[in-house]
């Protein structure tokens, strides 16, 4: 039996279904939502505040997620609707949209690599920063960074595989593709 003083634990402070995997999880995620993430989402939900008054309805709540890639059940969006906080009669703003989609968003992210680490690698290899990866390039970063020393033939190979359209070296958008490959 609860006194009246006991204090609750978050988890039952905001007790929310099972089937709503939007309001709980990510407690493990130990990084914030970069600006360009916070962009997105404040662009998506831009595009579903249709009168521009910072609110959208609940429904529009679930179409807006279903644009993002996520399929919320009917469930969900009951949830949802009942545990977060909802403004002006069965809307939410801004924050709410970013409370509820940052775990979500941190937890697909988690393990990425993002584009400020891919182009600190392409800095790596590309050693004469004109914008491009040539064979000579890669060889020598490859014996620096990780002490491999791979023959003409092996490095060939690795350009050839990489250059998409065909110069004989890697621009970094054919990097990011081959690294993706990975």
């Amino acid at each position: 039996m609860r006194l009246a003083d006991d204090k609750k634990s978050p988890d039952e402070e905001m007790n929310y279904g099972a089937a709503c995997i939007f309001l709980r999880g990510g407690k493990n995620i130990s990084r914030e939502l970069a600006d360009d993430e916070i962009d997105e989402l404040r662009d998506a939900f831009n595009e579903f505040d249709k009168d521009k008054d910072g609110l959208i309805s609940c429904k529009d709540l679930g179409n807006l997620m279903r644009t993002m890639g996520y399929m919320p059940t009917e469930m969900e969006l009951i949830e949802l609707s009942q545990n977060i906080n909802m403004n002006l009669g069965g809307r939410v703003d801004f924050d709410d949209f970013v409370d509820l989609m940052a775990p979500k968003l941190l937890a697909e992210t988690a393990g990425m690599i993002g584009v400020k680490e891919l182009k600190d690698a392409f800095k790596e290899f590309d050693m004469d920063g004109d914008g491009e990866i040539t064979t000579e390039e890669l060889r020598s970063a490859m014996t620096k960074l990780m002490g491999e020393h791979m023959s003409r033939r092996e490095i060939d190979s690795i350009v050839k595989e990489a250059d998409d359209n065909g110069d004989g070296t890697v621009d970094f958008e054919e990097f990011v593709r081959m690294m993706s490959r990975q």
